[in-house]
């Protein structure tokens, strides 16, 4: 329960067809978050209202006043200047407006307004993928290509706001033409858009791929939950596709490497999230290989963890730099107690029931889980928001069981697990300092079974 003199900040993410917001603490923790659609052909007025609407909605989820409120970071998909005047946004018309002096004429608190995917980078080193990094590159094939940079802990935005439009650095001078006017962007061989313009002149010219079978002959969209289907199944024109794209991706985090001999590249975005495996060990053989960075370490390349929340806790990250947080201290994860009974504590609240705590620091009840088996979909919801280490609390005569899809998934998405007695887990899950999540099987539950 929140309280009247709790602070908070608001993150929100303006995009094509939804504004999405959270209200943040200090610690990052999301105490409520909002989505509201983007009106169609959305002007500046359009998107200053659903922006009032948010902020509304989160106060009223939260239980807030608008006197709770530190700060308030907008992420906007386009070019913001650094005085926060947007620049160009090519799907919503805000080009020209002061969004951040608007807003702290009407809100009377501190706006920091950016680029959402720099932001989502920044999201990322914050609570994410990136927490023990302070040099960071930051790619994100989705529609298209995204990026941001971070040196020595600060994301670069040039001189006029637009640095770090990674998608659009050329890899192939005699290339496709890219949506931006140049050829050759790393955009227009690795986005989704581009992809599926291949995958279309693929069937055009008589080629047979399971995409067909999987959305029909229109291939007017082709998401990348299906890009993945088809590399699973071996279809042989999307493999080469998606070949290509990869090989793209490796070849500008080369260049990018010279240019900034970064510490750690972040990949995310739609694509990377449902092919994720395909591309990034690619990348790093790459990288490793690279005879000019011989004698170095090579950089480390990680799957983004925050998902959709990047950006909006980015927006927070921004405007949480430049405010004083003496009194406003919070923690991000709740301080378990194992009591010699054998009870566990969340807080002050006696844990009775199978339950666990998530990477972003929320309780959360299991929807199932039948003892001693651990499933794949289990393990799915335990790790939804991308924790490195997974504890499990289990009473010290009981026994767990792994699928083996469930083991394949935790080895793939790198997460370590510690199955350990109750105490032993709590205690340890109170030291680590990675992101992290447990599942809690109480003694108490344990015995009934």
């Amino acid at each position: 329960m929140q309280s009247k003199s709790d602070k908070y900040f608001i993150g929100i993410d303006v995009g094509g067809t939804k504004v999405y917001g959270g209200l943040v603490t200090p610690s990052g923790m999301i105490a409520a978050q909002h989505k509201e659609p983007t009106p169609p052909r959305a002007g500046a007025r359009d998107v200053l209202r659903v922006i009032g609407l948010l902020i509304k909605e989160l106060l009223k989820a939260g239980g807030a006043v608008r006197g709770n409120i530190l700060g308030i970071g907008v992420a906007i998909p386009g070019i913001v200047d650094n005085t926060g005047k947007v620049v160009i946004t090519p799907n919503i018309n805000l080009s020209g407006t002061d969004l951040k002096r608007i807003l702290e004429k009407k809100y009377k608190v501190r706006i920091v307004v950016g680029n959402d995917v720099n932001l989502g980078v920044l999201g990322e080193q914050w609570l994410g993928a990136g927490r023990k990094a302070q040099n960071i590159i930051g790619l994100f094939p989705g529609t298209g290509v995204g990026g941001g940079v971070i040196v020595k802990g600060e994301f670069l935005t040039g001189h006029q706001g637009a640095a770090a439009e990674l998608g659009h650095i050329c890899i192939d001078p005699a290339g496709p033409l890219c949506t931006c006017g140049n050829t050759g962007c790393l955009e227009a061989v690795a986005g989704r858009w581009a992809i599926e313009r291949d995958i279309r002149a693929a069937v055009k010219n008589g080629e047979k791929t399971i995409i067909t079978d999987l959305v029909g002959e229109k291939l007017a969209q082709i998401k990348s939950g299906t890009l993945a289907k088809a590399i699973l199944a071996k279809d042989p024109v999307v493999t080469r596709i998606m070949t290509r794209a990869a090989d793209a991706l490796a070849e500008a985090c080369v260049t990018l490497n010279h240019v900034f001999n970064t510490e750690m590249f972040i990949l995310g975005g739609g694509v990377v999230e449902a092919c994720g495996d395909f591309f990034l060990p690619r990348i790093e053989r790459a990288l490793k290989k690279d005879p000019f960075f011989r004698k170095l370490q090579a950089p480390v390349v990680v799957a983004a963890k925050l998902g959709d929340d990047a950006v909006m806790l980015g927006a927070v990250a921004a405007v949480r730099q430049g405010t004083d947080l003496s009194a406003a201290a919070s923690a991000y994860y709740p301080k378990l107690r194992h009591m010699p009974s054998g009870k566990v504590f969340v807080n002050a609240t006696p844990i009775e029931r199978p339950l666990y705590v998530r990477a972003d620091g929320k309780l959360k009840d299991p929807e199932e889980f039948v003892p001693p088996h651990i499933t794949h979909d289990l393990v799915e919801e335990l790790t939804k928001k991308g924790p490195d280490t997974l504890f499990i609390a289990i009473g010290k005569d009981k026994r767990l069981a792994f699928s083996a899809k469930a083991e394949h998934y935790l080895k793939k998405k790198h997460i370590h697990i510690h199955i350990l007695p109750t105490g032993e887990a709590v205690k340890a899950y109170n030291a680590c300092e990675e992101r992290k999540a447990i599942f809690i099987y109480p003694a108490l539950v344990a015995a009934k079974t």
